[in-house]
Protein backbone atom coordinates (compact mmCIF):
# COMPACT_ATOMS: atom_id res chain seq x y z
CA UNK A 1 0.00 0.00 0.00
CA UNK A 2 1.18 3.29 -0.52
CA UNK A 3 1.62 6.19 1.72
CA UNK A 4 -0.46 9.56 0.77
CA UNK A 5 2.09 11.33 2.63
CA UNK A 6 3.99 13.31 0.02
CA UNK A 7 0.78 14.64 -1.31
CA UNK A 8 -1.06 15.67 2.07
CA UNK A 9 2.22 17.19 2.75
CA UNK A 10 1.83 19.26 -0.80
CA UNK A 11 -2.03 20.01 -0.37
CA UNK A 12 -1.47 20.85 3.02
CA UNK A 13 1.13 23.28 3.35
CA UNK A 14 -0.62 26.49 2.14
CA UNK A 15 2.10 29.35 1.89
CA UNK A 16 5.89 28.79 3.23
CA UNK A 17 9.47 28.18 2.30
CA UNK A 18 11.89 25.67 3.08
CA UNK A 19 15.70 25.87 2.51
CA UNK A 20 17.70 22.50 3.12
CA UNK A 21 21.91 23.17 2.94
CA UNK A 22 24.82 21.29 3.29
CA UNK A 23 27.30 23.41 4.64
CA UNK A 24 26.37 26.38 4.39
CA UNK A 25 25.69 25.52 0.34
CA UNK A 26 22.05 25.48 -0.62
CA UNK A 27 20.71 22.14 -1.35
CA UNK A 28 17.44 22.04 -2.01
CA UNK A 29 14.53 25.31 -1.55
CA UNK A 30 10.93 24.38 -1.52
CA UNK A 31 8.39 27.67 -1.65
CA UNK A 32 4.58 27.17 -1.48
CA UNK A 33 2.50 30.20 -2.44
CA UNK A 34 -1.20 30.10 -3.33
CA UNK A 35 -2.06 26.75 -5.34
CA UNK A 36 1.76 26.63 -6.23
CA UNK A 37 4.39 24.39 -4.72
CA UNK A 38 7.84 24.57 -6.42
CA UNK A 39 10.85 22.37 -5.54
CA UNK A 40 14.25 23.36 -6.74
CA UNK A 41 16.68 20.63 -6.89
CA UNK A 42 20.03 22.76 -6.64
CA UNK A 43 22.87 20.95 -5.30
CA UNK A 44 22.61 17.41 -3.89
CA UNK A 45 25.51 16.81 -2.17
CA UNK A 46 25.01 12.69 -2.16
CA UNK A 47 23.41 10.19 -4.95
CA UNK A 48 19.87 8.63 -4.05
CA UNK A 49 20.51 4.51 -3.90
CA UNK A 50 18.56 2.62 -5.56
CA UNK A 51 18.35 2.15 -9.19
CA UNK A 52 14.83 2.95 -10.48
CA UNK A 53 14.93 4.13 -13.93
CA UNK A 54 13.85 8.18 -15.05
CA UNK A 55 10.52 6.67 -17.13
CA UNK A 56 9.98 3.92 -13.80
CA UNK A 57 10.08 7.36 -11.51
CA UNK A 58 8.22 9.83 -13.91
CA UNK A 59 5.10 6.59 -14.22
CA UNK A 60 5.20 6.52 -10.18
CA UNK A 61 4.74 9.94 -10.08
CA UNK A 62 1.32 9.92 -11.81
CA UNK A 63 -0.50 8.85 -8.80
CA UNK A 64 0.70 11.72 -6.80
CA UNK A 65 0.09 14.27 -10.13
CA UNK A 66 -3.79 12.93 -10.20
CA UNK A 67 -4.12 13.66 -6.46
CA UNK A 68 -2.84 17.10 -6.33
CA UNK A 69 -4.81 17.51 -10.02
CA UNK A 70 -8.11 16.78 -7.41
CA UNK A 71 -6.96 19.10 -4.89
CA UNK A 72 -6.53 22.35 -7.69
CA UNK A 73 -2.64 22.09 -6.39
CA UNK A 74 0.41 22.38 -9.19
CA UNK A 75 3.71 20.78 -8.10
CA UNK A 76 6.61 22.79 -9.96
CA UNK A 77 10.21 21.19 -10.06
CA UNK A 78 12.99 22.95 -11.27
CA UNK A 79 16.96 21.88 -11.58
CA UNK A 80 19.13 25.14 -10.25
CA UNK A 81 16.47 27.36 -11.18
CA UNK A 82 15.37 25.65 -14.35
CA UNK A 83 11.46 24.10 -14.34
CA UNK A 84 12.23 20.89 -15.51
CA UNK A 85 8.78 19.13 -14.69
CA UNK A 86 5.04 20.22 -13.94
CA UNK A 87 2.70 17.95 -11.49
CA UNK A 88 -0.88 18.31 -10.72
CA UNK A 89 -3.60 21.28 -12.49
CA UNK A 90 -1.45 23.14 -14.40
CA UNK A 91 0.26 20.80 -16.45
CA UNK A 92 0.06 20.32 -19.70
CA UNK A 93 1.50 17.48 -21.12
CA UNK A 94 2.29 16.80 -24.53
CA UNK A 95 4.94 14.00 -25.47
CA UNK A 96 5.09 13.44 -22.07
CA UNK A 97 1.40 11.50 -22.02
CA UNK A 98 2.83 9.19 -24.63
CA UNK A 99 5.45 8.64 -21.65
CA UNK A 100 3.52 8.71 -18.40
CA UNK A 101 -0.04 7.69 -19.72
CA UNK A 102 -0.60 10.69 -17.47
CA UNK A 103 -3.07 14.03 -18.32
CA UNK A 104 -1.23 15.43 -15.26
CA UNK A 105 2.38 15.14 -15.79
CA UNK A 106 4.25 17.33 -17.72
CA UNK A 107 7.73 17.03 -18.72
CA UNK A 108 8.55 20.78 -19.24
CA UNK A 109 12.92 20.44 -19.99
CA UNK A 110 13.88 16.96 -21.03
CA UNK A 111 17.51 17.74 -21.34
CA UNK A 112 17.39 19.48 -17.67
CA UNK A 113 15.76 16.47 -16.26
CA UNK A 114 18.08 14.01 -18.14
CA UNK A 115 21.07 16.08 -15.95
CA UNK A 116 19.21 15.76 -12.81
CA UNK A 117 18.71 12.43 -13.33
CA UNK A 118 22.34 11.58 -13.72
CA UNK A 119 23.36 13.71 -10.67
CA UNK A 120 21.24 11.76 -8.26
CA UNK A 121 21.66 8.16 -9.87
Amino acid sequence: MKSNLPANFLIYLKSGQLTIANNEKTAIEFDSKDNTRTLDIIDLPTKIPGNMSLLKQLTEAKDLAKMLSKEDITLEIKHRGKLILRLGKNAKPKFSTLVTFSRNVEIVNLKELRKLDKEIS
